[in-house]
């Protein structure tokens, strides 16, 4: 019992005598900008702050510079182009550079004596470098089809933004919202030594994300954030998303009327546009043409993107008014075959898996949509990695 008395008192006395012969501090000093700060050259006015708690009895500094020299602010005279700041009674030490050129960067030290104790901060001043243009590259291995991705596959996307001071900030969006951080790689970056020894950084940063006919239209961005860039900058790919036209099961319409006319009206899905054929009763009807009483036009794109409304006008419901319509949709991914059944419903009664419906018509086939003409532009060109 009484050895362990001697240790404590021994580890005591030991703490007491390596606070006096190490009086010097540095993490109860806080400084303003924090360190490090990057500034761009022959910036006017650079504050360099410390800042404690309690006031200041004195304050040395040492400027960066090819002088190590510590200078005491309130009796040495200060370099040109350096003016003290700062108000000792509010434990606030430091200097004020008129502008900051090469020769200031490098560390800039206070040493302060408060109640007799000495203590330390530093801020490491650096050139701010705005970066080169941000680079958005996709993946080599990615299954390109008709200028577009074909869909239901993994696309790598990679973004660079090289050679910065301080390095740049990536931030990836898909229309507009963050992506996944599931879907979002590591960030990696690099150091490059440049032939003033400045260190320049290169920050990429991979996104791997499974596309499908729903992420048609959308865009995928990579935001650079730096402070040489106001605002941020954005590099963006139009996801043009390729696939064959999509499956619609049971679609079920009201019954024609018994007289005048009346139009079927069928919404699909595909990319890129299919070409349609109609066939009711035995007639073999393609888009833009006619046969008998049927007139077939021509898919017309809407608002959405990969959706389009296709239409089959029957223009005297009282000659023929059948129950079962098939429609055929092409495109260079592959064929769909949809079976439309007319079938009565009450006024009351909702039928359910039903996809549009007819609207009678009495324009005597004067419907515009016989000749159309869709072009569609990709907007974003993405280079591809090596």
């Amino acid at each position: 019992m009484r050895n362990d008395y001697h240790r404590l008192s021994f580890l005591v006395a030991l703490c007491s005598c390596y606070s006096l012969l190490a009086p010097v501090r540095s993490q109860q000093i806080e400084t303003i900008p924090s360190s490090p700060s990057y500034h761009t050259l022959y910036e006017r006015n650079l504050d360099l702050l410390c800042r404690a708690d309690k006031p200041i009895d004195q304050c040395n500094v040492r400027l960066p510079g090819p002088s190590t020299e510590t200078l005491d602010v309130t009796t040495n005279v200060l370099p040109g182009g350096v003016k003290r700041i700062g108000d000792f009674s509010r434990g606030e030490c430091g200097v004020r550079l008129a502008t900051f050129t090469n020769e200031r960067i490098g560390k800039f030290v206070c040493i302060v004596t408060i109640d007799g104790q000495q203590f330390e901060s530093a801020i490491e001043l650096r050139k701010r470098v705005p970066p080169r243009p941000t680079e958005l590259k996709i993946a080599k291995a990615t299954a390109l089809i008709d200028g577009g991705l074909r869909a239901n596959q993994l696309l790598k996307a990679r973004c660079i933004s090289r050679n910065g001071l301080p390095v740049a900030n990536l931030t990836w969006l898909l229309d507009g919202k963050p992506i996944d951080e599931s879907a979002l790689k590591p960030a990696q970056i690099t150091a490059e030594e440049q032939q003033d020894s400045t260190s320049l950084e290169t920050i990429q940063q991979e996104v791997h994300l499974y596309v499908t006919p729903a992420e048609n239209g959308q865009t995928l961005e990579c935001v650079t954030n730096h402070p040489a860039f106001k605002p941020e900058l954005r590099n963006s790919f139009l996801l043009n998303i390729k696939f064959p036209p999509e499956e619609i099961p049971h679609i079920h319409i009201d019954e024609l009327p018994a007289s005048g006319s009346a139009t079927i009206n069928i919404t699909i899905h595909a990319n890129p546009k299919p070409f349609t054929r109609w066939t009711v009763n035995g007639r073999h009807i393609k888009e833009g043409e006619s046969s008998d009483i049927y007139q077939a036009y021509i898919p017309r794109p809407t608002s959405a993107k990969g959706e389009y409304r296709v239409l089959l006008k029957n223009n005297d419901c009282s000659m023929e008014r059948p129950s079962l319509f098939t429609l055929e949709a092409t495109n260079a991914l592959g064929t769909q075959t949809y079976v439309i059944k007319a079938v009565r419903v009450d006024a009351n009664e909702v039928e359910p898996g039903r996809n549009d419906d007819y609207y009678t018509d009495d324009s005597n086939g004067s419907t515009f949509w016989l000749i159309s003409v869709w072009t569609f532009f990709c907007s974003v060109i993405a280079t591809r990695l090596l």
